[in-house]
C-alpha cells in the first residue's frame, strides 16, 4: 500500500521564518537583560568597596590625628618653639607639624593597592594659650597693638631704640603710625603689618613688609568711664595708721595734689616700702599745685591698681606685701570678672615711675568696648564761678537793732539806705552781728580753688570805733566747721561816713576749708567795739565769691597755658614732658593690663627688667617713645594687641581636622591632593595640661 502523499504550500514558510526570529528576538533580549543587570551589579559593588575604603581610610586618618593630639601636648600656644602646629614642629607632610600623611593606612578592595590618608590641623583663633581666657572680639580692642596720632609737625610717630641688637623689640599686632617710625637702634618687629604715614627709618620686620607712605587712621575717640568729676580725695598722710601691714589703701576719687602723692611714694617716712593698692574704680588726676611740677613720681614701693589677684570685687582683699609684679591684680585678658580701676589724666597732669619701683595697673573686662585703664583727656576747659551780693537769711544780735517796721535780715540783705545800728551804753562795748548763712554759698564741692572770697560791710554813717573784727565759720557736707580765725576790717577805728563801703578779704582764710571740704555755708560774726558811746550803723552786708569746681580739663594749650604736654616732643628735654613715662635709667617692674589711651600727649617708657607682655590691649597716643635697655632678655611681645578669643584660655583648645583620601597611583601632598576632603572634624582638647580630655564636636563625612 502506498502512504499518502503531503504536500506543503510554499507560502506558508515565511510565517515559520517570522516565529523563529520572535523566538530568537525574545531569548536575546531575556539573555541581555540578565548579562546587563548581572554587569550593574558587579559595578555597583565595586563602587560601593571604593567608597567605603575612601570612608575607611577617611576615618582611620582623623582617628589616627585624634590619637596624635590625645597622645602630644599642644594648646596653641604660638611662644612655643612647637606651635602653632598640632602635630609636631614641622609644616610640611614629611614632617609631622600642620600636616599629618598616613601611608597605606587602609587596604585596597580585592586587591588593589592601599590608600593614603593626609590630614591637616588648623587651630580655632581665639583658643588655646593664645585665646586668652576670656571672650574677646572685635569692640572690645583697638584695631592695632599701636596706634599714633601725630598732631605736632616734626615731632615722631614712633621713635624705637632697641639697645640688644640680637632681639627686636617685638610687638604682637598691627603698628600705625599717622606721621613716621623711626628705629634708632634695633630692630622693631611685628608678626603683622606696619604703617607709617611719612616715612620709616631703621629696621622694621612686618608681613609683608612695612608700607611708608600709608593713609592716616583716625583716632577712636573712646570715651571715659564717666561723666562728671568724682568726688575729691585728700592724699593720705605718711603715718603707720595710714598703710597697717605695708599696705596703703587709696579710694577712687579726684587728686589734685602730685607733691602729696610723690613725697608720699619717695622712700621716706613711716610708709616707705610699701603697696600703694588703688580700689577699682575712677580716678581723675588734675594736679593743681603752684609750686613744683605737676608731676607724680613714684620712686618706692608697688603700686598696685585694680582688684588684687584672687580677690573678687564683692569680696576685695588687700594685696600682699611685697606683692608679685606682674600678676599682682586680676586682669581682663585673663578674667571676666575683673573689676579695675582707669587712671583718668586732665590739665598737663602726668605720671612718673622711677628707680626700682613697680607698678601694675589692671582695667575691667566689658564686654562691648576696650578695657580703658590710662586715658588723657582730650577735652575739658576749667571755668570760675563768681556768686556775688550772696545774702544772708538769718541775722541775730543783741545790741544790733532794726527799724520799726523792719527786721534785721530785710534791712541787712539790701543796700537801700535803710540801716541796722547799735549805740553803746557805756565805754568799750562790744557788739556782734550775726550772720548765718550766706546762702550762695551752699554746694561748693570739695577740691574747688577758691580765687577770691570778699565781705562787703556798706555803712549807714558810723562814727569811730575802738575795734572791728570779723569771724567766719565755714560749714560743709561733713558739718558745721570750727571758727576761723578773726580778720581785722580795714581801718577798723575810723569813722565809716554814710555809703562808705568796706571789704574784708577773706580769701587766704577759707582757700584751704574750701578746698578740703567744700563749702555748703557761710557764718559771719561782724563785731564792733566802741571806746566811748558812739554810734555804729550798718546798711548791708554781701559776701562775693569767685571759685573753680573740679572739672575736666584737657591736655590742650588753650586748656593750660604752658602745659609741657602740648610741645613737641623729642626725648624730654627743653620743657617737653609725657603723660606716662619712666625714668631713663628705671630697674622696677612696670605693666598696663589693659588699653592705653592718651591721644593728644607723649607717652615715653624705658624698660630693663621685663617679663611679660609690658602694655597689653593697645596703646592709643599722640607720640610713642620705647626703650629697651641692653640688659633685656625677654623674646615675646613688649606690647600686644589680643588675639580674638572665646574664651577657653590655658583650659581648651579647638582644632579643626581636614582629612583627604588619595587613592594609590596620585598625588598627596600638602600642595597638590584631591579637591575635595572626604571627611571634616572639630575637636575640642579639654584640660591641656592636666587631665587631657578629647571631645569630638562635630563630625562630617563627605561622599
Amino acid at each position: 500500500m502506498t502512504a499518502p502523499r503531503r504536500t506543503i504550500r510554499t507560502d506558508d514558510s515565511g510565517a515559520v521564518l517570522i516565529l523563529a526570529l520572535i523566538i530568537v528576538t525574545v531569548i536575546a533580549l531575556v539573555v541581555g537583560a540578565l548579562l546587563s543587570f548581572g554587569d550593574t551589579s558587579l559595578r555597583t559593588t565595586v563602587a560601593m568597596r571604593q567608597q567605603a575604603t575612601t570612608a575607611a581610610t577617611a576615618d582611620a586618618g582623623a582617628q589616627a590625628a585624634l590619637n596624635t593630639l590625645r597622645r602630644n601636648s599642644y594648646n596653641n600656644d604660638a611662644t612655643s618653639s612647637a606651635d602653632p602646629h598640632c602635630f609636631g614642629t614641622g609644616t610640611d607632610e614629611t614632617t609631622p607639624g600642620v600636616w599629618l600623611k598616613l601611608a597605606d593606612i587602609v587596604p585596597g578592595s580585592t586587591g588593589a593597592a592601599a590608600n593614603t590618608a593626609l590630614v591637616q590641623c588648623e587651630p580655632q583663633p581665639g583658643t588655646g594659650v593664645d585665646g586668652g581666657l576670656v571672650p574677646i572680639s572685635g569692640p572690645q580692642k583697638p584695631g592695632n597693638a599701636i596706634l599714633t596720632l601725630g598732631q605736632i609737625a616734626g615731632e615722631d610717630g614712633l621713635n624705637v631704640k632697641a639697645l640688644n641688637t640680637a632681639l627686636p623689640f617685638s610687638v604682637h599686632g598691627g603698628i600705625v603710625s599717622n606721621s613716621n617710625i623711626n628705629v634708632t637702634s634695633g630692630t622693631l618687629e611685628t608678626n603683622t603689618t606696619a604703617f607709617a604715614h611719612t616715612g620709616c627709618a631703621g629696621n622694621i620686620v612686618s608681613s609683608p613688609p612695612p608700607v611708608c607712605n600709608a593713609p592716616t587712621l583716625e583716632d577712636p575717640n573712646y570715651a571715659a568711664d564717666t561723666s562728671t568729676v568724682p568726688p575729691y580725695k585728700p592724699v593720705p598722710a605718711n603715718a603707720a595708721a595710714n598703710c597697717p601691714g605695708g599696705v596703703m589703701t587709696f579710694e577712687p576719687g579726684y587728686y589734685d595734689d602730685a607733691a602729696a602723692l610723690s613725697d608720699l611714694m619717695s622712700g621716706n617716712g613711716a610708709c616707705k616700702h610699701s603697696v600703694w593698692w588703688f580700689r577699682p574704680g575712677t580716678y581723675y588726676f588734675d594736679f593743681q599745685n603752684t609750686s613744683g611740677t605737676h608731676e607724680w613720681l613714684i620712686r618706692d614701693g608697688q603700686l598696685i591698681a585694680g582688684t588684687p589677684a584672687g580677690s573678687t570685687p564683692t569680696a576685695l582683699t588687700p594685696p600682699p606685701k611685697p606683692a608679685t609684679v606682674p600678676g599682682a591684680c586680676e586682669s581682663p585678658i585673663r578674667n571676666e570678672e575683673a573689676v579695675g580701676v582707669q587712671f583718668v589724666f586732665g590739665g598737663d597732669s602726668r605720671l612718673q615711675v622711677a628707680n626700682s619701683a613697680d607698678a601694675e595697673i589692671c582695667g575691667t573686662y566689658y564686654t562691648d568696648r576696650p578695657p580703658l585703664a590710662i586715658y588723657g583727656l582730650k577735652t575739658g576747659v576749667a571755668t570760675p564761678t563768681t556768686a556775688n551780693d550772696s545774702t544772708a537769711t538769718i541775722v541775730t544780735s543783741t545790741a544790733f537793732t532794726a527799724p520799726a517796721g523792719q527786721t534785721l535780715p530785710s534791712t541787712l540783705g539790701t543796700a537801700d539806705g535803710v540801716v541796722s545800728s547799735w549805740a553803746p551804753a557805756r565805754n568799750n562795748e562790744t557788739a556782734t552781728l550775726t550772720l548765718s548763712p550766706f546762702v550762695s554759698a551752699a554746694g561748693i564741692p570739695a577740691g574747688s580753688i577758691l580765687s577770691s572770697a570778699r565781705l562787703r560791710i556798706l555803712y549807714g554813717g558810723s562814727t569811730a570805733a575802738s575795734d572791728r573784727t570779723v569771724t567766719v565759720t565755714p560749714s560743709s557736707s561733713s558739718g558745721a566747721g570750727t571758727a576761723l580765725p578773726a580778720v581785722d576790717v580795714p581801718n577798723k577805728r575810723d569813722p565809716q561816713p554814710l555809703g562808705t563801703t568796706q571789704t574784708v578779704d577773706l580769701t587766704a582764710t577759707l582757700s584751704s576749708s574750701v578746698h578740703d571740704k567744700g563749702l555748703t555755708g557761710l557764718s559771719v560774726a561782724y563785731a564792733t567795739k566802741m571806746s566811748t558811746p558812739q554810734r555804729e550803723v550798718v546798711d548791708a552786708v554781701f559776701v562775693d565769691l569767685t571759685y573753680t569746681v573740679p572739672t575736666f580739663r584737657g591736655e590742650t594749650t588753650a586748656a593750660v597755658p604752658g602745659n609741657c604736654l602740648a610741645r613737641a616732643y623729642s626725648g624730654g628735654s627743653g620743657g617737653q614732658c609725657a603723660v606716662l613715662s619712666t625714668s631713663s635709667a628705671y630697674s622696677g617692674h612696670f605693666y598696663i593690663q589693659a588699653t592705653t589711651y592718651t591721644p593728644i600727649a607723649p607717652i615715653d617708657l624705658t624698660l630693663s627688667n621685663i617679663t611679660q607682655q609690658v602694655m597689653r590691649f593697645g596703646v592709643i597716643s599722640r607720640t610713642l617713645w620705647l626703650k629697651e635697655t641692653g640688659a633685656v632678655s625677654y623674646i615675646g611681645p613688649v606690647i600686644e594687641i589680643p588675639n580674638d578669643s572665646l574664651g577657653y584660655g590655658l583650659q581648651g583648645t579647638v582644632a579643626h581636622l581636614t582629612v583627604y583620601v588619595c587613592r594609590p597611583g596620585t598625588p598627596c601632598t600638602a600642595a597638590n591632593h584631591p579637591a575635595q576632603p572626604s571627611l571634616i572634624a572639630r575637636v575640642f582638647i579639654k584640660d591641656p595640661n592636666g587631665d587631657r580630655r578629647l571631645l569630638v564636636q562635630s563630625w562630617a563625612v563627605r561622599r
